[in-house]
């Protein structure tokens, strides 16, 4: 754990148990907009195949399902 987390934690711990509450839950909700470690290895997958080139573009992907005559 970071030393700026573990000093967040100490002063929520001085804090009455109800806005201990609050300020876990605000925690939470931030927590909650980071992604998973799934979601993180999908990113670096999808990173790499676009390093490699390995994508379509949008104008082939409307071609290829038919979706292209505008």
């Amino acid at each position: 754990m970071s030393t700026l987390l573990e000093i967040a934690i100490e002063k929520a711990r001085e804090l009455p148990e109800a806005d201990q509450d609050i300020a876990a839950a605000e925690l939470m909700g931030v927590l909650s907009d980071f992604p998973t470690p799934a979601e993180r290895a999908a990113l670096a997958e999808g990173r790499a195949a676009f390093e490699r080139g390995d994508f379509v573009t949008l104008d082939q992907l409307r071609h290829e399902v038919g979706a292209d005559n505008r």
